[in-house]
C-alpha cells in the first residue's frame, strides 16, 4: 500500500514497502526545478534513506545543468539507488548515455516497465549495496 507523503502540481512522492516513489509531472527540468525538488524530497526523507523509484515518463527534456545536479551527490542524497521509469526504449537509449557519462553516486538503471523496475530495486536492498 502506497503512503501519500507529498504532492503538488509538479510532483509526488509516496512511501511503498520502504520504496520512495517518484512521480514527475512536468515536461522540461532545469536547474530552478530540481533544486526545488530535492528541497522537498529532503524535507520529507527527514534523514532516512531509501531506493527510489522515479517515474520520469512525462519528462521531454532537460537541461545539462539540472541532469548533473540529479547525478551529483547532492542530487542523490537520501538514495540507496534509484530504478528510473521512462516511456520508450528509445529513452532508455539516451538515459543510459547520460548515466555513463554523469556517473551518478548510487547505482542507477532505466527501465520501462515498473515491476521489473521493483524487483531490481528490492534485489538491490537485499544485497546491501
Amino acid at each position: 500500500m502506497k503512503k501519500l507523503l507529498f504532492e503538488n502540481d509538479e510532483i509526488k512522492y509516496e512511501l511503498e514497502n520502504e520504496i520512495l516513489v517518484s512521480t514527475w509531472k512536468f515536461e522540461s527540468l532545469d536547474k530552478t526545478l530540481i533544486q526545488k525538488i530535492l528541497k522537498i524530497r529532503l524535507d520529507i526523507l527527514k534523514g532516512n534513506t531509501y531506493p527510489f523509484l522515479l517515474n520520469i515518463k512525462s519528462l521531454k527534456n532537460s537541461t545539462k545543468e539540472a541532469r548533473d545536479i540529479l547525478a551529483s551527490k547532492e542530487g542523490c542524497q537520501g538514495a540507496l539507488c534509484s530504478a528510473v521509469l521512462i516511456s520508450s526504449p528509445a529513452s532508455r537509449m539516451i538515459s543510459n548515455f547520460f548515466i555513463g557519462s554523469s556517473r551518478p553516486a548510487v547505482p542507477v538503471k532505466m527501465f520501462t516497465d515498473e515491476i521489473d523496475a521493483l524487483k531490481w530495486l528490492k534485489k538491490i536492498r537485499s544485497a546491501g549495496i
